[in-house]
């Protein structure tokens, strides 16, 4: 593998990482909020399912951003946390806007 590919893989690796960190920070300080008013959302499954992909993105991110052989066979990998990404995407969007 060529250097340019081995550090285009990093950097894409470490926005992996810092995307996912940052659903974290606002999903879980979202339910904090929710939980120091007291009410529970009706729609706490989804949030949870964002906030359990966002911490599995987390740790594939930092396992796999090592430059080496076996990170780059990692394609079926991502390919699922993609779709799984979409499917938490589309719930959020749900939670957000009730008239869809």
């Amino acid at each position: 593998m060529g250097k340019v590919s081995k550090g285009v893989h990093v950097v894409l690796r470490v926005l992996e990482f810092a995307c996912s960190v940052l659903v974290i920070g606002l999903l879980a300080r979202f339910l904090h909020l929710t939980a120091m008013a007291g009410i529970s959302p009706s729609s706490e499954g989804r949030i949870v399912y964002a906030l359990v992909i966002a911490c599995i993105s987390t740790v594939y991110a930092l396992l796999f951003s090592p430059p080496l052989t076996y990170a780059f066979m990692a394609f079926p990998a991502d390919l699922l946390l993609f779709t799984a990404w979409l499917v938490a995407f589309c719930l959020l969007v749900t939670v957000s806007s009730p008239s869809l």
